[in-house]
């Protein structure tokens, strides 16, 4: 067997990774509330979870628990908001902003820390913090701008719109 130099939980982490990038990007290609988005949605959620309790595993960064455990912890949170919103969509009036949110920010991170590990694998490790976690921010920067820009707001879209033919009335403009 060839030796990898890396642990069980790295080499179960990375394909589970693998696994949530694809089926994370799928589903927010997919047209929203299809079969084909919830199912990926489902995929892609089971994959985080084995991410998230295998990322915990390791320590091969800092030998104790470190930045890249606090950004799981993070993650974990958003996939909450998301899954829980989705779970309470009976009773949460606004669960499509929430799961939105939620989901938007969970794969946010995954990309966020494919930059940090890729540029910490590339990059001598004294360039670490920026590096690193300045690829690594700038993807959650870009992240949070798309989020924000393509926010599903409908009772906001519906005042805009409904401001904008009032001007157009009240002008008489057609």
């Amino acid at each position: 067997m060839m030796e990898t130099g890396y642990s069980p939980a790295s080499v179960v982490h990375v394909v589970a990774t693998l696994m949530a990038l694809v089926t994370g990007t799928g589903s927010l290609l997919a047209a929203k509330g299809t079969r084909c988005h919830r199912c990926l949605g489902r995929v892609y959620v089971g994959s985080m979870l084995v991410v998230l309790a295998s990322a915990f595993g390791i320590y091969t960064l800092f030998g104790r628990f470190g930045i890249v455990h606090w950004g799981a912890v993070g993650s974990a949170l958003t996939l909450l908001a998301g899954t829980g919103a989705v779970a309470r969509r009976a009773t949460l009036r606004a669960w499509r902003q929430w799961h939105y949110l939620g989901m938007g920010a969970s794969i946010t991170s995954l990309y966020a820390a494919l930059a940090a590990e890729s540029t910490y694998r590339l990059l001598p490790a004294a360039w670490f913090w920026w590096g690193t976690l300045g690829p690594a921010g700038a993807v959650l920067l870009a992240g949070a701008w798309l989020l924000y820009r393509h926010y599903p707001a409908p009772h906001i879209r519906g005042a805009r719109k409904a401001l904008l033919w009032a001007g157009t009335e009240a002008t008489g403009a057609a």
